[in-house]
């Protein structure tokens, strides 16, 4: 294969250069703190409340990048619930 030229194995989504962002919505267990808040706001995560609890929201480039953010929750104490891709409607 060529520079440029992708294959999938057919496990999954392949990622190419100048793809967009996937946003994924991430569910935690309890409540966030301001300052917990403020540590997440670098991993591109804002804050949705719902009356189940607070979702996180963010968009990724790639799965690496959605699992870098995870782990750094996890560093945080936060407890996930929930992770999923959030449907692109129009």
């Amino acid at each position: 294969m060529g520079p440029g030229v992708h294959r999938s194995s057919g496990c999954g989504t392949v990622m190419t250069r100048g793809a967009e962002r996937l946003t994924y919505e991430i569910r935690v267990r309890g409540a966030l703190t301001d300052a917990l808040v403020a540590a997440l706001e670098p991993l591109g995560l804002h804050v949705e409340q719902t009356p189940s609890g607070p979702i996180l929201v963010g968009a990724f480039r790639d799965q690496a990048e959605l699992h870098g953010a995870l782990q750094a929750m996890q560093d945080l104490g936060v407890e996930l619930l929930e992770v999923r891709q959030k449907a692109a409607w129009t």
